[in-house]
């Protein structure tokens, strides 16, 4: 089966670049590896996504109860006392709180509007490139195996970074940092506000949302070394995140986990040292991978796919410096992270003794 482009990853990178391609006129097959759109963690759009949201085509404010506006950030960081950032005094104004799982099927659902083809259970076992050009990728999909054939291919992998790391890539990797994420059912009424909540802690730090249908997603972060793998039971979590001063007083007595048992997630900083070559990109976190704090996540992820999409149609138009200057712009985003990281880290001096924020302020350095 012959393919133009096939793009490795159905998240919201690789979801953005489909969408991109096809509106550019050029069609592409994604390949997914899991059975359907499920939730994931990972549902903070700060307020400057808007203006990628609106290229894209994907319009939050037109079904906002699938949705919550998210109207700041309480944060309790570098300092005892609670502090504020409300997004109203800023350029776009609110931020989101998304139900990931509807947010992806809407993604996706505009995917299919232009033509987008995607295939479910399709994991891809091998990608070789041919002697000539072109690439041979080896898929399994609902038990059989099936050979496709690529001009093109587009790693949207994750922080695996799959494609990449088959032609011989290894990422760069910074730090050790996971994520431990505990949902809740809150009951209404209750009086949390529709902000993000961030407490940093002697071992890492805390965040808090309110999701749609009254969820509540919390994340202990921190390195895989220093995880006290007791709080990867649910009730110890609970315990250890009533104990917090900021957070801790916003759970109400009746919450309860939706799991008993927490799983660590990477969220370390990371990125491909080589980012394309005349026939393929990597977009996402298979490029670059950021830290939760940072809020860059996602909406790298949308804003990343649409420059990729771009990128990709203007070099099957001969356009030579098209896949340079995408890896120029999202290189250049990385480094204003990476400053970004190490000065709002820098800002935690309580606990400099600690091992977690010793190995912070070594960023940069």
């Amino acid at each position: 089966m012959q393919e133009s482009i096939i793009i490795v990853g159905g998240g919201p990178a690789g979801a953005a670049t489909a969408l991109t391609l096809a509106r550019r006129g050029i069609s592409c097959l994604v390949l997914e590896a899991a059975s359907q759109i499920t939730s994931k963690i990972g549902e903070t759009l700060p307020p400057n996504c808007t203006p990628t949201l609106q290229r894209l085509g994907v319009d939050v404010f037109v079904t906002p109860s699938e949705h919550l506006p998210c109207f700041g950030n309480y944060f309790l960081w570098g300092n005892d006392n609670i502090q504020e950032k409300p997004f109203i005094l800023y350029t776009h104004g609110q931020g989101w709180h998304l139900d990931r799982q509807r947010f992806e099927t809407s993604l996706w659902q505009l995917c299919k509007e232009q033509g987008v083809q995607r295939l479910f259970n399709s994991k891809v076992i091998e990608a070789r490139r041919k002697k000539e050009e072109g690439w041979t990728i080896q898929v399994q999909r609902k038990g059989q195996s099936t050979t496709l054939n690529a001009s093109f291919i587009v790693d949207a992998t994750g922080r695996s970074s799959k494609i990449a790391r088959g032609i011989g890539i290894k990422r760069n990797q910074y730090d050790r940092l996971i994520g431990v994420a505990c949902a809740f059912s809150v009951s209404v009424p209750h009086s949390i506000e529709q902000y993000t909540y961030i407490e940093a802690t002697e071992m890492g730090w805390w965040y808090m949302a309110l999701l749609p249908d009254n969820r509540l997603m919390t994340v202990y972060m921190t390195d895989a070394d220093l995880l006290d793998h007791n709080t990867l039971k649910s009730k110890n979590f609970l315990v250890e995140l009533r104990d917090t001063l900021l957070i801790g007083p916003l759970i109400p007595d009746e919450a309860e986990p939706e799991e008993s048992k927490l799983v660590p997630r990477p969220a370390s900083t990371s990125h491909l040292p080589k980012l394309y070559d005349r026939d393929w990109l990597a977009v996402g976190d298979a490029a670059f991978a950021y830290d939760p704090i940072s809020s860059y996540g996602l909406s790298s992820a949308l804003g990343g796919g649409f420059y990729a999409g771009n990128a990709i149609a203007d070099h099957m138009l001969g356009r030579e410096e098209a896949l340079p200057t995408y890896g120029s712009v999202i290189g250049e985003a990385f480094l204003t992270y990476f400053e970004m990281l190490a000065g709002q880290y820098f800002q935690e001096q309580r606990w400099s003794d600690s091992p977690f924020w010793k190995r912070r302020h070594q960023l940069g350095r």
